[in-house]
């Protein structure tokens, strides 16, 4: 697992480290070095570079990679932007330095005679728009046709958010420092950074904020958190699920749901469906048990008795949002006191009957797509897309919930605040039923690992990812289909 940071947790480290001795110049020509070493290491072009420098400490970093450049035979080129008069006192520094080099300062340049340039103008303290001769530099830099590295974040990417402020350079390469900046992987600013490259200049990890809520992201060792399975264990001991799910002649979302909870290795799972998907189901999934209602007589002893066999609880895929659906899924919330996984149609009777989210009372995971949470928030994609991650957590934190966010860049947001972007995945997730196949896996893994040190929505969510990246490598991302990203289910846990 790793940490994310923002700008300003970012500035907070940087100073944590500086108040326990560490100079800025000595980060400063660390970071140089780690852009220098990620360059050669890759075997770019350097015989003509262009380090092209703003105002700030993130000019101080290019200047000095310049220089570091020089020191092993390369002879860059500067350009410096901006007024002299705003330079920073470590930018200032590193160019009396550099003068005593052979790097060759300008004051423009022409951006396709360089093989490689090197982006240090904004870094992470970019607040309004880039207009003016920035704008010029950077679109310059773009239509160049040479590598282009940038330091930090790619000049024009809001760090917080991803947002393109005006313009921002299109690098092939990001070397950023110490942690991973949000910017860098939510979009669009991800289609900016290329190769994302994190370097340790040397911030202690117990320099900068690190308790309380913070943003993170899992890879591929957090599978291990999950334990051993149980050689003494039972259907039982794996827990029960109940899927509440489809509608009349409606059933492939509860299929995928079902099904995927059943590939987590959860003991058994229940279908609570209309009577008239009660042969396709048999069919399609005979590892699950079938219950079914009629809405023109309602069996409500029958649906108690399937609440008490269960341990947790998936509504919603493919339930409809009939009067009907309406009535089933107030009596349920009403009741309810196992954890439960409200997906797809009942987030959209949520958005309807609002006042339903008071009858909350047992741990519970929503999983809503942008289009479900502007329903849910009473507001417009541009909205939740403009800080998707801050939505997220003021939902989840506001009603008590955890929030599984799904976009390009999913993020899960838990009650306490803490939130995981997930960097699996690609675009043939979105696709026709991978939504009920992740309710699915987050379903059965919340059912089984409730204490794991890796929240189980947040796995849930990593782990389609992943099941997306296989599929895709099967087909494409293009013809890769829901029940492609099932069969990719055992590959993972």
């Amino acid at each position: 697992m790793r940490r994310i940071l923002s700008a300003e947790q970012m500035r907070q480290a940087d100073q944590s480290a500086m108040a326990m001795g560490l100079p800025s110049m000595v980060l400063m020509e660390r970071a140089a070095l780690a852009v220098v070493e990620e360059m050669t290491g890759r075997g770019l072009d350097l015989s003509r570079v262009c380090v092209v420098c703003g105002t700030g400490n993130n000019g101080g970093d290019g200047v000095a990679a310049a220089r570091i450049l020089c020191e092993r035979g390369w002879r860059p080129a500067v350009c410096l932007t901006g007024n002299p008069e705003k330079y920073s006192e470590q930018l200032k520094q590193q160019i009396r330095i550099a003068e005593n080099y052979p790097v060759t300062f300008i004051n423009s340049f022409r951006p396709s005679e360089y093989t490689v340039i090197i982006d240090a103008i904004f870094g992470i303290g970019l607040r309004r728009p880039v207009a003016g001769t920035y704008r010029e530099i950077i679109d310059g830099i773009n239509s160049s046709g040479g590598t282009v590295v940038s330091v930090d974040i790619p000049s024009g990417i809001h760090t917080d958010t991803g947002e393109i402020m005006g313009t921002a350079v299109r690098a092939d390469l990001t070397v950023t420092f110490a942690r991973g900046k949000t910017g860098l992987y939510l979009y669009p600013g991800a289609a900016c950074a290329g190769t994302v490259v994190v370097r340790d200049i040397g911030i202690p990890v117990g320099s900068g904020p690190e308790g309380g809520p913070g943003l993170y992201c899992l890879e591929p060792s957090d599978l291990s958190c999950l334990p051993a399975r149980d050689p003494s264990g039972n259907k039982g001991t794996f827990r029960k699920l109940l899927v509440i799910a489809g509608s009349d002649r409606m059933c492939g979302a509860a299929y995928l749901a079902a099904r995927a909870a059943l590939m987590t290795g959860i003991g058994m799972v229940k279908i609570y469906t209309p009577e008239a998907n009660r042969l396709p189901l048999s069919v399609l999934l005979p590892e699950a048990l079938i219950s079914t209602y009629r809405e023109s007589a309602w069996n409500l002893q029958e649906f108690n008795r399937d609440l008490e066999w269960a341990d947790s609880v998936v509504i919603g895929p493919g339930l409809g949002t009939s009067e009907f659906a309406g009535r089933l899924l107030a009596y349920f919330l009403d009741r309810n006191e196992l954890p439960c996984v409200i997906d797809a149609d009942a987030l959209n009777l949520l958005a309807s009957k609002k006042e339903l989210w008071n009858a909350l009372k047992a741990p519970c995971i929503i999983t809503p797509h942008v289009g479900e949470m502007c329903r849910l928030m009473g507001t417009t994609p541009e909205v939740v897309k403009k800080d998707l991650i801050e939505t997220a957590r003021r939902f989840a934190t506001l009603h008590q919930v955890t929030c599984i966010l799904k976009d390009a860049r999913s993020v899960t947001a838990l009650p306490d605040g803490r939130c995981y972007l997930n960097l699996s995945g690609n675009s043939g997730l979105a696709t026709a039923g991978s939504g009920d196949v992740l309710s699915g896996i987050a379903a059965g893994l919340a059912a089984q690992y409730p204490q794991l040190p890796v929240p189980p929505a947040a796995l849930a969510a990593y782990v389609h990812g992943l099941c997306g990246e296989s599929a895709s490598s099967k087909y494409s991302e293009s013809s890769m289909t829901a029940r492609n990203v099932l069969e990719a289910i055992p590959e993972y846990l």
